[in-house]
């Protein structure tokens, strides 16, 4: 079946708006130009085109797991909820960076298991490309087995290592009332976490050959690796040894200079980037884009910040609209391995996102198209209309 999208304004592969036609057929982008249309045609009435958004490192989904703390809702359902909040964010293809610590419970080995059971099982049913993207922290020495086994089994996406340890560590001495809550949180009594903060780092010989070993099984099966969170150049440097070649979210300006001399990709928060600043006080991500050092957006904890990131650095002038976009595209497609997706050119699969920019403070999606599918539409009055047009 053939769609042609018309009366449009595209953003193309060379980062132009133009306003022309583009023809699906099959899940890929056949033909753009006034020579397009063929088959059914759906006017979109000058609405703007974009690729679809491309997340590599969203965790916005735990809300749908625990909107309260203690209190879970099932995996699938979880799921299908975050599903619908990430399609109308804009993203199209997303990462659920699934955390595995030594601290366990929502971030434990097990949870991370029916987790990415949870993705593979409802792929025919959700409208986004859902993949596993795992958080490794570094000093979670008995989770190796399982890491290494999903990797083995083609089943991780992307990996980055984290290394929270001397945060809690810091916090353990300054704040101890939050660390308390924290605690809690996993069902640990205070004394408990304490004592096993201490005992990790007793083990920090061990921590970094566990690191070593999945770091090379992950270079053997090509999955895109780096860290998170690192704040000295040294660290990156350390990390880009390894074969961990993604800096996600340096901590500051240095760092993420270090990252670019070494090739290293960069990525940032989105949420940073929408609200002018970092909300854990380290680097401003538009400092890093405009000393030209940012490879990409991520939504991080907040799946809109992506979509909202962009155009609000096109309306503020730091960059041009195609140029933002690719943050958020184009980029993360680069990082992530993604070849056929990021950007609207003959060839590539059909991930698009038609958006309403008619106010230009406050851009909303009116429609997603997943893999030449129709995934998600905000406007119940088309909505007849559009299953005549897209294969649901």
């Amino acid at each position: 079946m053939s769609v042609s999208l018309v009366n449009a304004r595209v953003l193309l592969e060379g980062g132009s708006v133009e306003k022309t036609e583009i023809l699906i057929e099959d899940g890929v982008i056949q033909a753009i130009g006034s020579g397009a249309v063929t088959g059914h045609a759906f006017d979109l009435d000058d609405r703007l085109v974009l690729p679809g958004i491309i997340d590599l490192h969203g965790d916005g989904f735990e809300r749908s797991l625990m909107p309260r703390t203690g209190t879970g809702f099932p995996i699938d359902i979880a799921l299908m909820d975050a599903d619908r909040s990430i399609l109308s964010s804009g993203i199209t293809t997303a990462f659920l960076a699934q955390g595995v610590s030594w601290e366990g419970g929502l971030r434990g080995s097990a949870t991370a298991e029916k987790i990415l059971s949870a993705i593979e099982r409802g792929r025919k049913r959700f409208g986004a490309d859902l993949q596993f993207h795992l958080r490794f922290e570094t000093f979670a020495i008995e989770e190796q087995e399982a890491a290494m086994r999903w990797l083995e089994d083609g089943r991780v996406s992307m990996l980055v290592f984290n290394d929270h340890l001397p945060q809690f560590e810091q916090s353990l001495r300054e704040t101890p009332d939050r660390m308390q809550r924290w605690a809690h949180q996993l069902g640990m009594t205070f004394d408990d976490f304490r004592a096993e903060v201490r005992a990790r780092r007793a083990r920090q010989d061990e921590a970094e050959e566990t690191v070593r070993r999945i770091a090379e099984l992950a270079r053997q099966v090509g999955v895109p690796t780096g860290s998170h969170d690192d704040d000295t150049p040294e660290l990156r440097q350390h990390y880009n040894a390894l074969g961990a070649r993604i800096a996600e979210f340096p901590v500051n300006l240095e760092t993420a200079k270090a990252a670019r001399a070494l090739g290293n990709p960069v990525g940032m928060g989105a949420p940073n980037a929408l609200r002018g600043g970092s909300a854990s006080g380290n680097v401003s991500a538009l400092s890093v884009i405009e000393e030209g050092l940012c490879d990409y957006l991520i939504s991080d904890y907040y799946y809109p910040a992506q979509f909202h990131a962009a155009f609000k650095l096109a309306a503020d002038g730091v960059l041009p609209l195609g140029s933002a976009w690719a943050l958020v595209s184009a980029g993360p497609a680069k990082v992530g391995g993604l070849d056929d997706r990021g950007v609207i050119a003959v060839g590539k699969r059909a991930d698009i996102i038609v958006v309403d920019d008619s106010d230009k403070a406050l851009p909303k999606v009116d429609f997603a198209v997943v893999n030449g599918a129709l995934s998600y539409a905000s406007e119940p009055y088309r909505v007849a209309a559009l299953p005549e047009l897209f294969p649901v």
